[in-house]
């Protein structure tokens, strides 16, 4: 199966859709065929070329429950060729916020579509869960984050 996306945007629409639905199939359509992509999940180290890559997603989807993101915050630039997207995402487990991450994602033209050559994601510095509890005593009704969310 291939994908042509018309736009970056629309290769970030599916990226995060894929994600949602641990469909490695389209996920694999959304990164470059180009062996040089580079994947950087929150607090773990730089993966490069595609199968990696595609491995390390494969191997969140086996081990992580499914998670839904909700996108702001974002920051787009664009050329001829090559489009970068500095984006906020909101990590949801079972309809509840878990997670607050700034992700960097570069997109670039290839074969007629756009397809993704970077994801670099990491916690939100300024976001704390327990912030917004300050009155609450017990936190062991909230679910536990996964180790790595993508």
């Amino acid at each position: 199966m291939s994908i042509k996306y018309k736009t970056a945007e629309e290769a970030e629409i599916a990226f995060y859709e894929a994600i949602e639905k641990s469909d490695i199939e389209t996920l694999s359509c959304v990164w470059s065929v180009d062996d040089n992509i580079v994947c950087i999940h929150p607090g773990a180290n730089r993966i490069q070329g595609r199968r990696q890559v595609l491995d390390s997603f494969i191997e969140m989807f086996a081990q992580s429950p499914p998670i839904g993101f909700s996108i702001s915050d974002a920051l787009t630039t664009n050329t001829d060729g090559l489009a970068i997207h500095l984006v906020r995402e909101e990590i949801e487990l079972d309809g509840q916020l878990v997670s607050v991450m700034v992700s960097t994602n570069i997109y670039h033209q290839e074969d007629g579509g756009w397809r993704m050559l970077l994801h670099h994601s990491s916690h939100e510095p300024e976001f704390s869960l327990e912030d917004d509890f300050e009155d609450f005593d017990d936190f062991d009704d909230l679910p536990e984050p996964p180790p790595v969310l993508h």
